[in-house]
């Protein structure tokens, strides 16, 4: 691999596209590479170094993020570096539900996760910041469960009068994985606006919301429709794992298309998935429920113990 120096721009974009995607190894050479990439006099090559790093969630790439996140002069810069945050604050939600029991040296301690949960709630409330940044800082502050403040601001980003907001609301909503959300995405299925439509599609699969499954089935099967629209809707159906759907997704999985094909097959693995879970978690409460098949050996009439 040429010295970032020698490289052409486009070289650069090649090579971080294919590591984002996995092409490439992201071993010790590559790590070199990114971080001289990070540094590149150009934006976008700074911001495809940026995105990588998503797929590699190392501690020590934080406070690099902090740094291009408060400094970089490009809006877009700042908003993928807040982006990229968003994978520590995922992986100190799964640590914190796990009480922060068993985690490897490499895994996100507490106070790394509390140092960028706070970073991104100064950044998410800076009326100063650029809005394309703070609405990068409210998605990544979704994956924070059982949090009142994160809940507000993706209500007061709904709301905001500008679309891009809303569409990161969505986005936000669907992470955040709450019910509560339910209402807000179906309300958006028929937005005249392609982007906040897309985010509401998306949204009603990933928050499992049965009652969008009509509207999925309809968006699915129209071929008029937006064809990118139309595969997420597929998609989407497999995830409410909602058994009107198995029908359609079969259907379509012989669709002479070979991208609703294809996206088709692997909704019904995702329904299968979802489907599967659902009845192992209906099992474990049914058998919660059930009295015990054991005699009570405290009981009078069987007579096994004596409490004295």
């Amino acid at each position: 691999m040429a010295v970032p120096s020698r490289m052409s721009k486009r070289a650069k974009l090649a090579y971080l596209a294919d590591l984002e995607e996995g092409y490439r190894p992201f071993d010790q050479q590559a790590q070199r590479l990114l971080h001289t990439l990070l540094q590149d006099p150009d934006a976008q090559v700074r911001a495809e170094a940026i995105a990588c790093l998503w797929n590699d969630p190392d501690l020590r790439w934080i406070k690099v993020l902090m740094r291009l996140a408060t400094n970089d002069p490009y809006v877009n810069v700042r908003a993928q570096a807040i982006a990229a945050l968003g994978r520590y604050v995922y992986e100190g939600e799964q640590a914190r539900l796990d009480d922060w029991t068993d985690l490897w040296e490499e895994d996100i301690t507490r106070e790394d996760y509390e140092r960028v949960i706070a970073f991104l709630f100064r950044v998410a409330r800076d009326v100063t910041e650029s809005l394309t940044v703070r609405r990068h800082a409210i998605e990544a502050l979704a994956f924070r469960s059982d949090d009142p403040e994160v809940e507000e601001l993706i209500e007061w980003a709904y709301h905001h009068p500008d679309r891009r907001m809303k569409a990161s609301a969505l986005l936000a909503m669907a992470r955040h994985g709450h019910q509560r959300w339910d209402q807000y995405v179906l309300a958006e299925l028929h937005s005249r606006d392609a982007q906040i439509q897309y985010e509401a599609v998306r949204a009603a699969g990933e928050l499992g919301i049965t009652a969008a499954t009509d509207t999925l089935i309809e968006f699915a099967t129209t071929k008029r429709i937006r064809k990118p629209l139309r595969l997420l809707a597929i998609y989407a159906l497999g995830e409410t794992g909602d058994p009107r759907a198995y029908a359609v997704l079969e259907k379509l999985a012989r669709a002479r298309d070979r991208d609703v094909r294809d996206v088709a097959r692997n909704a019904l693995e995702e329904w299968w998935m979802v489907t599967q879970v659902e009845e192992m978690m209906n099992a474990e409460e049914s058998e919660s429920l059930e009295p015990s098949s054991f005699p009570n050996v405290w009981d009078e009439q069987a007579g096994t113990f004596s409490r004295n």
